[in-house]
């Protein structure tokens, strides 16, 4: 990558609010769980935020639940 390519990268990166730059002194600490713990076809969905931080603020397996309520509210076959 040459300067200028990483310095055009950057600079899209600092417009973007949901993806903050990484602190030169930040503490990177791998994930306690991989990301294949939910089998299926990942899918982006957009939830708010306070939705989503909500089921955060209730437990690790997060996902697992917001993937439960949909299954059992999804529209029967």
């Amino acid at each position: 990558m040459t300067p200028e390519e990483d310095a055009a990268i950057t600079a899209d990166a600092l417009l973007d609010s949901d993806n903050p730059p990484i602190e030169d002194d930040a503490c990177l600490m791998p994930l306690d769980r991989p990301f294949d713990r939910i089998e299926g076809e990942q899918t982006n969905v957009r939830v708010d935020r306070e939705t989503v931080e909500r089921f955060r603020r209730a437990g690790d397996d997060w996902e697992e639940r917001i993937n439960a309520i949909l299954r059992e509210a999804a529209p029967a076959e």
